[in-house]
């Protein structure tokens, strides 16, 4: 194929990859794990922060609330985050894009669908210009375009399709080095500043650079290489050092060992751990083996949902024959560099799933061993089931025909997820469904329209959630997640008086200057707090 036709099929790709990743992305309002991200990427310290603001004894506006940050505030509204500094880049990535773009949903969504269709590309890159094939190459990029992983988390206002980005990018500049004879600086320099992107994007990511020591320690062992590796590394370290002690990310090991500690007090208490089974579960051996072999299993697109279809005694026996038929079929007749590189694609697969494993035993909980977490490898499994089908349309035609029959079956079953997932019916990888609009816009819509001077808008604040049962509060305590959420796309410059009223869980109220009272909104208590 020639390299022109090559990037015309790569173009009508992405423009696939495009469609699937944007289509209704601001449809569905905001779920919980977005809103903590979207609060820590505006600078407002996270999801309950701004409390010396939006006390119940004080009123307030958006001019309050929009007041330009100071960089030390941006640094403590990211390290008192949920993910304390977790994710950096993409944090950042949206700030700008609120800027640029307003705060809609589907604005600050677009930094995930943006990051997902760049690692589409990058796939593209290392079925080229590593395995030297158009035809692994396209594959590649077109089973990462309908990939159910990658189109969900595009759909996103979270860091994951931003690290599995940047940690691709670092893998790709990592091959080119090991696999090269000589490499220029250029190499090394975005080797550099793909893994410092790659650690701040999100903190597991450093399973990735490990393997890159590994795959050195095995596969290379070159003097000259190593030296010049440190010194990619240690200017890595630097910042990172810096950040982990100095600045929002030494806050991570508090935040983590807090979160356990919650989820512990939540499985400890029968009638809470029942609402949460499935997401806050005991890692019992038991319960790491289902799941593991779940997270196995969708990998790989001709596996994909067979723990589901054949449960936990068939699908490990169904993933062992397919892992052993692909490193048969990829292996024989390979080529040195092509060895090298299916080494290094079973590690950056395994790795990141092995450390995930231990982590959620030795916590004692299963909240850190899901997909999201061990996915890094994702853009490598692409090219490997590419290079596999590819290889077997070449040695083994029999092979091949099998193959094409189960990807005509695994579309169907694609498709039900992409139906489900448009739909925010149930669905697969993520918890979040059955939400309409966001209803903050609704109400800050509202307030713009009815909002009179010498009004004040009054926000609920003791609504209740599984999480906030679980913990002691102490008397007084106060919720301003409503105030904040609204204020969001409240315009920066407007002085609509506001403030919090102790007293109410669900209802957002206008209350006019001539006493009377205005329903803008019910909450309902989690009907509408997705």
């Amino acid at each position: 194929m020639s390299n022109k036709n090559t990037y015309i099929c790569l173009l009508l790709i992405l423009i696939v990859a495009t469609t699937l990743r944007f289509f209704h992305i601001g449809k569905f309002g905001i779920f919980n794990d977005e809103k903590q991200g979207i609060m820590v990427a505006v600078g407002n310290v996270n999801m309950g922060g701004k409390k010396a603001l939006m006390a119940p004894d004080k009123t307030f506006t958006p001019q309050d609330f929009w007041r330009p940050k100071t960089i030390a505030e941006l640094f403590d509204a990211n390290a008192r985050g949920d993910t304390s500094g977790n994710a950096t880049v993409h944090l950042i990535s949206m700030n700008i894009f609120g800027k640029l773009f307003g705060h809609s949903d589907a604005s600050l969504r677009s930094v995930s669908a943006i990051f997902n269709i760049l690692t589409i590309l990058w796939i593209f890159f290392i079925g080229k210009n590593l395995l030297k094939s158009n035809r692994i190459a396209l594959l590649g990029a077109f089973l990462a375009s309908i990939e159910p992983f990658f189109i969900v988390f595009s759909q996103q206002a979270r860091f994951y399709t931003t690290s599995i980005f940047f940690s691709t990018l670092a893998s790709y500049y990592f091959l080119k080095i090991v696999l090269s004879i000589k490499t220029d600086l250029k190499t090394y320099i975005a080797y550099t500043l793909s893994i410092i992107f790659t650690i701040f994007s999100n903190y597991l990511a450093f399973t990735i650079l490990l393997c890159h020591g590994i795959f050195w320690l095995v596969a290379d062992r070159r003097w000259v290489v190593f030296k010049n590796l440190v010194v990619c590394y240690v200017v890595m370290a630097i910042p990172f050092v810096l950040w982990m002690t100095k600045g929002p990310g030494q806050y991570a090991l508090i935040y983590i060992k807090h979160a356990t500690t919650l989820y512990k007090d939540i499985l400890n208490n029968p009638s809470l751990a029942a609402s949460y089974k499935g997401f806050i579960d005991l890692a019992s051996w038991e319960n790491l083996f289902k799941r593991g072999i779940s997270i196995i299993c969708d990998y790989f697109v001709f596996t994909n949902g067979a723990y589901d279809t054949f449960g936990n005694k068939i699908a490990p026996i169904v993933l062992v024959i397919f892992v052993g038929i692909v490193a048969w079929v990829l292996y024989r007749k390979s080529t040195l560099i092509e060895q090298k590189i299916l080494l290094f694609s079973g590690l950056v697969i395994s790795v990141p799933f092995l450390f995930s494993l231990v982590s959620a035993y030795n916590a004692g909980v299963m909240t850190g061993f899901y997909f999201r977490y061990t996915s890094f490898g994702l853009p490598f499994v692409s090219v490997l089931m590419a290079w596999f089908v590819i290889k077997s349309f070449q040695f083994h035609k029999s092979l091949f025909v099998v193959l094409s029959l189960i990807l005509l079956i695994q579309s169907y079953s694609f498709a039900k997820i992409l139906k489900h997932f448009y739909e925010d019916a149930p669905q697969k990888y993520t918890a979040s469904h059955d939400r309409g609009p966001n209803p903050y816009i609704m109400i800050a819509e509202k307030i713009k329209q009815n909002y009179a001077q010498g009004d004040t808008v009054v926000y609920p604040s003791v609504y209740e959630t599984g999480f906030t049962k679980a913990i002691k509060r102490p008397a007084g305590d106060f919720d301003n997640h409503d105030a904040q959420l609204v204020n969001l796309y409240l315009p920066k410059n407007a002085t609509f008086v506001q403030k919090i009223n102790l007293n109410e869980a669900n209802k957002v109220i206008l209350k006019k200057k001539n006493k009377t009272s205005v329903l803008l909104f019910d909450l309902e208590g989690s009907k509408y707090r997705y």
